[in-house]
């Protein structure tokens, strides 16, 4: 029980036993350990620290979390999950399925267009995809977006990684309709860890959307331990390629979410990315995108509404590394109760890069007296030919608008869902995947009437 016990704890164990029990190839093992080797090394963050400002993680002791085991029950259908169902309603038929359930039936399911297949698109689980498609999950990973500022939580993901998919799109696919992937997370009496990781590759002139979901399906009965959710999405937009990716966390109380995006965009590669944090007792999230070519564009949103005592942490990261690329980057942030955010996003221009236009944008609304936003906006320019703004604005909810509506019939909580729907439609309407603005707006209506 003792030698069971310790191989799941977040420990180098773990990672030996994770390598042998997926039959991983020598040079998967060999990275998970040097990763393993750089994050015992590596000091564990505080709230004290620019990046982890007003998050509560001094008291996290990761040694009292056990790591769950990969999922080796294969579904013959896609588990029950409401959030899966309501985004298929709203978005339409996918071109592919991928769950993971650690909470209700323990089981993994995927599944992808036959004609998609036949053309050479994969998407499947990441262990799966190693086992098939060893050289190009090999390649994948080695032109992955390794970067020396890996934290300890991704360095951590790095070794233990015991879940994950790969979608791949090979040169001039384009595929309309978009891929749905769902993380159903472990709530219970004990600390779950779980460390999703996920690969996104298009070749040149190809076009996918992604759209990926984290929930959990605890009821808050009997539940005092904590889950944390830690993973990394990595993703190479290929020249000409178009990747458009949509996120949703809507978690728990018990949910301790560390999540970290990076993107290489190559030559006229453009990406959508939009985020919506709607729930969880802490989340931080870090989004970098690196324009490695000429051409490349990306357009990064969030919406975020926050309640209770949640706290939200999100960095923005854009670099510009050539000429003539361009970056767009709009926060809306909505906090009720005692809730927090802090987003911190910088801009950095390169010496080279000439012609780089970035804009970046955060605004905050406090539905409560007791919320607080902070907002630090960041630009580094090394070039002297571009056009590069930002902006941020924290404010109370307009209690005149508060009252006209109420003069007019609607209680408190129908005119805080008209005017947080208001606040974020700049956004929501932005989003380049049919059905989808209907969707968040439903889940953030949901929210605000729980």
């Amino acid at each position: 029980m003792a030698e069971s016990k310790l191989a799941n704890t977040i420990a180098k164990e773990r990672v030996a036993d994770l390598a042998q029990r997926n039959g991983e190839p020598t040079w998967l093992k060999d990275a998970r350990l040097a990763a393993w080797e750089i994050y015992l090394q590596s000091p564990m963050p505080t709230a004290r620290d620019d990046d982890w400002r007003k998050t509560e993680i001094d008291n996290i002791d990761l040694s009292t979390f056990i790591t769950t085991d990969p999922l080796t029950n294969k579904a013959a259908k896609a588990p029950t999950m409401e959030l899966v169902q309501s985004a298929i309603e709203k978005l339409g038929e996918p071109a592919g399925i991928f769950v993971d359930d650690y909470s209700v039936s323990q089981s993994q399911f995927s599944s992808v267009n036959t004609d998609l297949a036949k053309q050479g698109v994969i998407f499947m689980p990441l262990i799966e995809a190693i086992e098939k498609h060893p050289e190009l999950v090999k390649k994948i990973f080695e032109q992955g977006t390794a970067s020396s500022d890996d934290d300890k939580f991704t360095l951590m993901n790095k070794a233990l990684f015991n879940s994950g998919l790969l979608l791949y799109v090979p040169k001039n696919v384009v595929i309309e309709a978009p891929f749905v992937s769902a993380v159903n997370l472990p709530v219970g009496k004990t600390n779950h860890a779980v460390f999703p990781r996920v690969f996104v590759a298009t070749e040149a002139n190809s076009q996918v959307t992604l759209v990926s979901i984290f929930s959990d399906a605890s009821d808050n009965t009997d539940v005092n331990g904590t889950t944390l959710s830690n993973s990394i999405f990595e993703i190479t937009v290929g020249a000409g390629a178009k990747v458009t990716v949509m996120t949703v966390d809507k978690l728990s109380k018990q949910v301790f979410a560390v999540n970290r995006v990076r993107t290489h965009l190559h030559r006229d590669g453009v990406l959508n990315l939009t985020t919506a944090g709607l729930g969880g007792k802490q989340i931080k999230s870090v989004i970098e995108t690196v324009m490695v070519e000429q051409g490349a564009s990306s357009d990064i949103r969030g919406v975020v509404l926050g309640d209770g005592s949640e706290h939200y942490s999100y960095n923005t990261i854009q670099k510009h590394t050539c000429p003539d690329t361009t970056s767009n980057i709009n926060f809306r942030v909505a906090l009720k109760d005692t809730s927090s955010s802090v987003y911190q996003g910088i801009v950095v221009v390169d010496k080279i890069a000439q012609r780089t236009a970035a804009f970046q944008s955060n605004k905050n609304l406090l539905l409560g007296t007791e919320a607080r936003a902070d907002s630090i906006p960041r630009l580094e320019i090394l070039a002297d030919d571009v056009k590069c703004s930002h902006g941020a604005t924290v404010g109370p909810v307009d209690k005149e608008q508060l009252f006209y509506l109420n003069c007019r019939g609607l209680n408190l909580k129908e005119a805080e869902e008209l005017i947080v729907r208001g606040f974020f439609v700049q956004i929501l309407d932005g989003i380049e995947i049919k059905g989808a603005a209907d969707w968040v707006g439903d889940l953030v209506a949901e929210k605000i009437y729980k």
